[in-house]
């Protein structure tokens, strides 16, 4: 059940199977709403769902769910239908975090944009399946209804892919990556860090970002929700106008679509 206020519900699903990997990207989300106009009162009206945490680990990790091996073939037919009967409820968003794994300059060499076309239509597929079985057993009272029941909006799957990876996007947080330097490793990389603030734009080139002098020796993967989470800068991000800029515009013009003005 959503708040009375909200019009929207978002569901997040990332390619990331770390501990933190949804967490992570769900903070990130919750920032770009930041970005929304706001006589939208997008913080109010947006709520974000799974409530029920089993939802949460229909997610396969890895590139799963692009697969076309037999074997993932099960694990790859429960997101697709998940997706689509999330897509189905009024008001559902179904972020999907996939990463570029190229530079920014290579993004057309990236096939993760194609990929995400053809999940695309799979899922579409999927809906037209439920579709048909709901239909073939009489669930509702008429066609009408039946197909009600599932429209599916396949307009509200958005695609946020980093290039190369997240972590090109938790490392425009410099002041957050400092203050865990000094609380992990006494400050040693501080400076190394805070000359980064001046070369934001190149964190989207580098082959990844996190094997990278000061971020390797560091900040780890094991922080990347802290980066996301605490006083992650956004307009910062957005300024740079590479990837997250990109996925952040992608995502506010999807719920622009929902979100109604004052």
């Amino acid at each position: 059940m959503l708040p009375a206020d909200a019009c929207v519900s978002i569901v997040v699903l990332s390619e990331d199977a770390g501990p933190d990997g949804r967490a992570t990207v769900e903070a990130l989300v919750r920032k770009m709403l930041d970005l929304v106009p706001s006589e939208h009162r997008a913080r109010d009206r947006v709520v974000f769902l799974p409530l029920d945490p089993h939802e949460g680990e229909v997610m396969p990790s890895g590139s799963v769910w692009k697969s076309k091996t037999p074997t993932d073939h099960d694990a790859r037919v429960r997101l697709q239908r998940f997706v689509a009967r999330k897509l189905s409820q009024a008001g559902t968003y179904v972020v999907f975090h996939v990463d570029g794994d190229q530079p920014w300059s290579k993004r057309a060499k990236s096939p993760q944009r194609d990929e995400f076309d053809q999940f695309k239509v799979r899922v579409a597929q999927s809906a037209d399946r439920g579709r048909a079985r709901v239909a073939n057993a009489r669930r509702s009272t008429t066609k009408a209804e039946s197909d009600a029941a599932l429209e599916l909006h396949i307009d509200r799957l958005v695609l946020l892919c980093p290039f190369r990876n997240i972590e090109a996007w938790l490392y425009q947080n410099v002041q957050c990556a400092i203050e865990i330097c000094r609380r992990k490793h006494g400050g040693r990389h501080v400076e190394a860090l805070r000359a980064w603030e001046a070369k934001r734009h190149e964190l989207d080139e580098l082959e990844p970002p996190e094997l990278h002098g000061c971020f390797k020796d560091c900040v780890h993967k094991k922080h990347n929700h802290e980066l996301a989470s605490k006083g992650f800068p956004i307009r910062v991000a957005y300024d740079v106008k590479k990837s997250f800029a990109e996925s952040a515009d992608r995502l506010i013009a999807a719920l622009l679509q929902a979100l109604p003005g004052h």
